[in-house]
């Protein structure tokens, strides 16, 4: 099964329009059973979004959601339990499928997911090296 999963750094709604049309146009000649999944996590606080506010954070993935969902496709957030909790407004993205990252054996996020990373230190035979690990409750 095959989604997509883009790592951001939009500093606003229209950049993430932007990053959104772009994503779709590289997708178009494939068929896709997973959503296309926005991460806005920091880039080791370096990055150009690292100072948005949790209002702004939202909009942009709200916006890059619901190009994607304009364009066919299903739409999704990726991030971590302590992302959720202090950087994002969860209750605005749950229309969305939910892809939380906590690295623990039962994860404790109290918010809405339909996928749960549960480990980056995974493996898979023929990579090299660690894998990170999901779960999907999706049921497809």
């Amino acid at each position: 099964k095959v989604g997509v999963y883009f790592f951001t750094q939009a500093v606003n709604e229209v950049e993430a329009v932007e990053e959104a049309s772009m994503v779709v146009s590289l997708i178009r000649d494939y068929e896709l059973e997973y959503a296309v999944f926005i991460d806005t996590e920091g880039a080791g606080g370096e990055g150009r979004a690292a100072g948005l506010d949790v209002g702004v954070r939202t909009a942009v993935c709200d916006a890059f959601c619901t190009t994607i969902e304009n364009a066919g496709y299903k739409a999704g957030v990726y991030a971590s339990r302590n992302w959720y909790n202090k950087r994002l407004e969860t209750a605005q993205l749950e229309k969305y499928t939910i892809w939380l990252a906590e690295y623990r054996s039962a994860p404790i996020y109290q918010g809405y997911y339909q996928m749960w990373q549960y480990t980056s230190k995974g493996s898979v035979a023929g990579i090299k090296g660690r894998v990170d690990m999901n779960i999907s409750y999706l049921g497809y």
